[in-house]
């Protein structure tokens, strides 16, 4: 199914960029997004815990380049 939708994804692609017809181009954007959306879940970090260790995961904004 992967390998179907990129297909597409770059035959619409190539023929919106050509000037075929703009349509081609919204079906492209659609299918990349598509792509996008379904491969969201890939593992970022995995690790396996030993008894009595934990793992703790922080967030923080990073400062505006004007405040660094």
């Amino acid at each position: 199914m992967e390998t179907l939708l990129r297909y597409v994804q770059v035959k619409a692609f190539s023929r919106g960029l050509r000037g075929y017809h703009t349509a081609w181009l919204v079906v492209g954007a659609a299918l990349w997004m598509i792509t996008r959306a379904r491969n969201r879940n890939d593992v970022v970090y995995r690790t396996r815990l030993k008894p009595g260790e934990r793992l703790i995961v922080e967030t923080s904004k990073t400062a505006p380049a004007s405040d660094r």
